[in-house]
């Protein structure tokens, strides 16, 4: 899948480094809502997007959760799972049974302005997690997945399939899929300057002159 060939470079790199690239030419508005957060701290996730979108509903569908279980059965190795979730209370857009289910087809993790229940089955499994808070309420009856693999907009910023999506404890970045390759070699730049003047920082040099030779702050 896509990305793959690029974990050493990605595993380089952090959530900030990669919005100040994509600040730099021009994508200034890639970063999901601030209430999007990491189950654990320590939680850092990069991949392929595969996404969903939830509308609210008032009744259980007739065959319900068949496009989330048509979603988890279709995901691949390096693929992230991120939905928009649209409904009038926070409920679980994600779960302990669906972890299980998405680890064991290579996916790498979830990102979703929605709900997560079963925090420690989730964390038990090691599965980066990234949502807008935890509730016991269940998506039956209160959302549904109706669209799969679609433009979605999750935590205020568009995401399409296929974009490199980033996340740690800062936050999660999504970088569009067309220029995913420039920003992660930029990255990887700017990583490396940044290794630079945190060495001359440590050994007492003025911020002032560190930022106007190397414009790195």
């Amino acid at each position: 899948m896509r990305y793959l060939g690029f974990d050493d470079a990605l595993a380089k790199c952090h959530s900030a480094v990669i919005a100040d690239v994509l600040d730099r030419i021009g994508h200034r508005e890639q970063c999901l809502s601030s209430n999007v957060r990491p189950l654990l701290p320590t939680m850092r996730v990069w991949g392929e997007a595969v996404t969903a979108r939830f509308e609210a509903v008032d009744r259980v569908a007739d065959r319900p959760f068949h496009l989330e279980m048509k979603l988890t059965d279709s995901l691949r190795h390096g693929q992230i799972v991120v939905s928009q979730c649209d409904g009038p209370r926070l409920s679980a857009a994600w779960g302990g049974l669906l972890t299980a289910a998405a680890k064991s087809r290579g996916a790498r993790g979830v990102v979703t302005d929605g709900g997560v229940r079963d925090y420690v089955e989730i964390t038990g499994q090691d599965f980066p997690t990234f949502c807008s808070g935890l509730t016991p309420y269940d998506s039956l009856g209160r959302m549904d997945v109706v669209a799969i693999d679609v433009p979605i907009v999750c935590g205020g910023i568009d995401v399409a399939p296929g974009d490199l999506i980033f996340g740690d404890a800062d936050g999660v970045v999504v970088v569009p899929v067309s220029i995913a390759e420039r920003v992660i070699a930029m990255a990887l730049e700017k990583i490396d300057g940044e290794a630079r003047v945190r060495q001359r920082l440590r050994a007492g040099a003025s911020v002032t002159e560190i930022y106007d030779e190397y414009g790195i702050l």
